[in-house]
């Protein structure tokens, strides 16, 4: 999220050394890590809540009609009359069987 390197982190403690003293640093870097831990649980609060509610919202639109959830989404035959039609057209042809190629080194061995 944030691209803060290094440098970048030893310059934001030497300023707040310099700005707030060895005495309340402690404290004041303890209260910005809750903070931003406070703001980290709120947005992941967040997102979960907008991911469920279009989980939500795509469970109703499913539910308006059951039937769309069987389509096929190039045509609107159910998808089983599809799977039908394409076994059917496959009945008339031979299935191809694959024989093992005996190898070089099989053909060299002599039988013990």
């Amino acid at each position: 999220m944030f691209d803060i390197g290094f440098m970048e982190l030893l310059v934001v403690g030497v300023l707040g050394l310099l700005v707030l003293g060895p005495e309340r640093l402690p404290k004041a870097a303890r209260t910005v890590g809750l903070m931003v831990g406070k703001v980290r649980r709120a947005m992941s609060n967040i997102q979960d809540d907008l991911e469920r509610q279009a989980r939500t919202e795509e469970l109703r639109k499913k539910l308006e009609n059951p039937y769309a959830t069987f389509l096929d989404e190039d045509d609107e035959r159910p998808m089983i009359a599809n799977q039908q039609s394409a076994s059917e057209s496959q009945v008339g042809q031979p299935a191809a069987i694959d024989k093992p190629q005996p190898s070089s080194s099989d053909s060299d061995q002599k039988p013990s």
